[in-house]
C-alpha cells in the first residue's frame, strides 16, 4: 500500500528556472489583470522576457494559464498532504482541506478571479483533470481510516474517496448555501455525520 507521505504533486518542469519565472510573471498578470485581459505579451513585460521564450515552453495563452493553476493547485496539495499527516482521523483530515481550500479562495488570485470571473473558477473546478490530481490522494487515507475502523472496510475506495472529494469542492465553492457553515467546528460537525452516515 503506498503510503500517504509518499506522494508529490509536481512536475519536472517546475525545476526549471525559466518555467518558474514565466509562471510567477504569469500569475501576477492574472492577479491584476484577470484572465480575459491577460496576454501572452503583458506576461512577457512583467517578467522581462521575450514572447518567444513564453512560446517555447507554452503553446499559447491557454496552456500558460492552465499551468500557472496546475502549480497552484500542485502546491496547494503538497501543503495540504503535509499538514494530513498530523491529522489523526479521516474527519479531521478533510476539514482541514475544506478550511483550507477555503483560505486559498479567499486569498490573492483566487480571491480576485472570483469577484471578475467567477464562472473562470467554477470552470477550473469542473475540469476533469483538476478532478484526477485533487482526488488522487484520498486513497490512502480512506484505507488508513478502514484499518483504524473509523470507515466500514466493505466502502470501496474508488467510492469513498469519490465522496470526499465532491463533499470538499462543494464546502469550498459553496460556502454559504444550505446550513452556511462557518466556523471549523460546524464543518466537522458535519462532515463527522455525513461520514459516519454514508461511508460507516
Amino acid at each position: 500500500m503506498a503510503k500517504a507521505e509518499d506522494i508529490q504533486f509536481n512536475s519536472l518542469d517546475y525545476d526549471d528556472p525559466m518555467v518558474g519565472r514565466i509562471l510567477d510573471a504569469a500569475e501576477q498578470c492574472i492577479h491584476r489583470f484577470g484572465i480575459r485581459r491577460s496576454t501572452v505579451g503583458e506576461v512577457a513585460r512583467v517578467g522581462k522576457l521575450s514572447r518567444g521564450s513564453i512560446y517555447r515552453y507554452f503553446a499559447d495563452k491557454e496552456a500558460l494559464v492552465a499551468g500557472v493553476f496546475k502549480r497552484r493547485q500542485e502546491l496547494y496539495l503538497n501543503r495540504t498532504e503535509a499538514a494530513l499527516e498530523k491529522e489523526p482521523t479521516l474527519v479531521d483530515k478533510l476539514t482541514h482541506s475544506v478550511v483550507s481550500g477555503r483560505k486559498d479562495m479567499e486569498e490573492g488570485i483566487f480571491a480576485s478571479l472570483a469577484e471578475t470571473e467567477p464562472e473562470t473558477v467554477a470552470m477550473m473546478f469542473l475540469d476533469p483533470s483538476f478532478y484526477r490530481r485533487s482526488v488522487s490522494f484520498w486513497p490512502p487515507h480512506v484505507l488508513m481510516a478502514q484499518e483504524a475502523g473509523e470507515i466500514s472496510s466493505d466502502v470501496d475506495v474508488a467510492t469513498a474517496t469519490d465522496l470526499l472529494m465532491r463533499l470538499a469542492v462543494s464546502l469550498v465553492m459553496f460556502p454559504n448555501m444550505g446550513l452556511g457553515l462557518k466556523t471549523r467546528r460546524e464543518i466537522r460537525a458535519y462532515l463527522d455525520q455525513v461520514i459516519k452516515r454514508g461511508l460507516g
